[in-house]
């Protein structure tokens, strides 16, 4: 059976041979025209629907804005702690440096107050002795 031999009976009309093909062949092109049409739109639609649904996408912007804002000024806020922690530092540093000099310096005075007692209690016990040198 040869496609010259086929007959095909479609609404009262009956189709033959290379018609047959010609037929299906803008059936199917038409079929998928409409297919690829109905697609489209209905990704347009969905397209929409994500756009116009989301007005809250709007509102998340704003919030987002505000808080990248907050975030901004509290970097500052911290950067300028940073700066005054590294003075302090510094300060302290300095401090320390000065604190052990001082320490050094009341450590040299009270081991020249302790030479001046054992003097003091030395020239106490000469007179002691000069006073009294039968003991």
């Amino acid at each position: 059976m040869s496609l010259e031999d086929t007959e095909l009976t479609i609404g009262g009309t009956k189709l033959r041979g290379v018609w047959i093909a010609i037929v299906m062949s803008i059936g199917t092109t038409v079929g998928g025209g409409i297919w690829a049409t109905a697609e489209f739109f209905g990704r347009i639609e969905a397209v929409e629907q994500a756009v116009s649904g989301n007005g809250d996408t709007a509102e998340k912007l704003t919030v987002l804005g505000t808080n990248l804002a907050t975030i901004m000024e509290n970097q500052k806020q911290l950067l300028d702690l940073r700066d005054r922690i590294s003075e302090v530092e510094k300060t302290t540093g300095e401090n320390d440096l000065l604190v052990k000099q001082f320490d050094e310096k009341v450590k040299s005075i009270d081991t020249s107050f302790s030479k001046i007692n054992r003097e003091i209690d030395d020239l106490w016990r000469g007179l002691d002795a000069a006073s009294n040198p039968l003991k």
